[in-house]
């Protein structure tokens, strides 16, 4: 089955908020968004795997976060339990790991990355100059090209600072979203990029550049995060959810045009954003399959 668009062309590759309303029955989806339905429990053996090796470098929590923890770790069980009953019934449920940070114990029962974001400033206010949100505390097991470490306790204006364009286009939207969330709705976006191989963890892209056999041994991957912001009711804290699929380019081979709309929309891009994508190590790959 040929798919009728591929997610860039659906997506584009502007920078923008495009949130959208989802609903609680689908915060955290149970199936692949390609189709691969062992993909669920392999990220979850994935993450207990680099837990256990890296901790370090895939969880890290400020003091004064465990409330806001608890509240994600009931708020996750609950889900399992309504909408995904299967899941919910194993031993990753029990009370194991007591002595862990619930946001930790969390993390372990889904293949989302759950990362807690905290204001300081003003709390009645809901001026972005006055209120910044801060990365609290994650689990961040499957890192799109950045470091934990590195972001850890900073702002969102510095987390994103990496981002061309950011600071003009997208910090003062960011910042007035999240001073006026409300408890209740969940949004949700979708974010992608290119990289070679499926390796989930990623901290640092791959800088080997992207010959044209890479499409046909469906080495060149596209990278889709499904990612959702919801506030939490106790502590007001907000937790931003990171659902990671990877797929080979190849699947989009005979979709008309995807190809030859991908290679453009990496010419186009700003000589900043060609910078931050990579778009280098893979444009040359594509140009040679128009």
């Amino acid at each position: 089955m040929i798919d009728e668009h591929a997610p860039w062309q659906r997506l584009g590759f502007k920078l923008k908020l495009g949130l959208r309303a989802r609903s609680e029955a689908k915060w955290l989806p149970s199936n692949d968004l390609f189709g691969n339905w062992t993909a669920r429990a392999e990220q979850i053996v994935l993450k207990t795997q680099l837990l256990a090796k890296h901790h370090k470098d895939v969880f890290s929590a400020m003091p004064n976060t465990n409330a806001a923890g608890d509240e994600v770790l009931a708020m996750v069980r609950q889900h399992l339990t309504t909408y995904h009953h299967d899941q919910a019934h194993n031993d990753r449920m029990a009370t194991a790991d007591a002595g862990l940070h619930p946001l930790d114990r969390a993390a372990r029962l889904v293949p989302e990355d759950l990362l807690l974001l905290a204001p300081f400033g003003e709390a009645a206010s809901d001026d972005a100059t006055v209120v910044k949100w801060h990365l609290v505390a994650a689990s961040l097991c499957f890192p799109a090209h950045w470091v934990l470490a590195e972001k850890m306790g900073k702002p969102l204006a510095a987390i994103h600072d990496p981002v061309p364009h950011y600071d003009e286009r997208l910090a003062g939207p960011v910042d007035r979203f999240f001073n006026k969330m409300k408890v209740g709705p969940i949004s949700a976006r979708m974010n992608w990029s290119l990289q070679i191989g499926t390796d989930l963890f990623t901290p640092h892209r791959a800088q080997r550049q992207a010959a044209a056999g890479d499409l046909d041994n469906h080495q060149l991957c596209l990278r889709l995060e499904n990612q959702t912001l919801r506030k939490l009711p106790q502590t007001g804290f907000v937790l931003f959810t990171i659902r990671t699929h990877i797929e080979p380019v190849s699947r989009w081979k005979h979709t008309p045009n995807a190809i030859d709309d991908l290679a453009k929309m990496l010419n186009d891009m700003s000589s900043e954003s060609q910078s931050y994508k990579g778009a280098s190590l893979y444009a040359g790959a594509l140009a040679k399959l128009i």
